[in-house]
């Protein structure tokens, strides 16, 4: 009688171990931002696109409801437009 109340214990042991190792680490969320900006003016295009990218950032935190937020190297790529400077900033973000 003792040995099979031990063996169901140690059965029920074993199955509440796996279920609770086996649920995953809720992964952080992660995405890619990106802002726009068009204007005469390189330098100052530039800055605004980054202010927009800090902007869509600080939303994106916001809808998630994350208080932190890692934001990787932020890339910024600017092109010519006929007479407008079109630049793009890019970063990878992380809560």
């Amino acid at each position: 009688m003792i040995r099979k109340l031990l063996v169901a214990v140690f059965a029920l042991a074993a199955i509440a171990a796996f279920t609770t190792v086996s649920h995953p680490v809720e992964a952080k969320s992660c995405a890619v931002a990106s802002a726009k900006a068009r204007g005469l003016d390189a330098s100052k295009v530039s800055a605004r696109s980054l202010k927009q990218l800090k902007h869509k950032v600080s939303h994106w935190a916001h809808k998630n409801k994350l208080k932190v937020v890692k934001e990787g190297h932020a890339s910024t790529v600017c092109s010519k437009k006929g007479a407008l400077t079109v630049c793009t900033s890019s970063a990878k973000v992380c809560g």
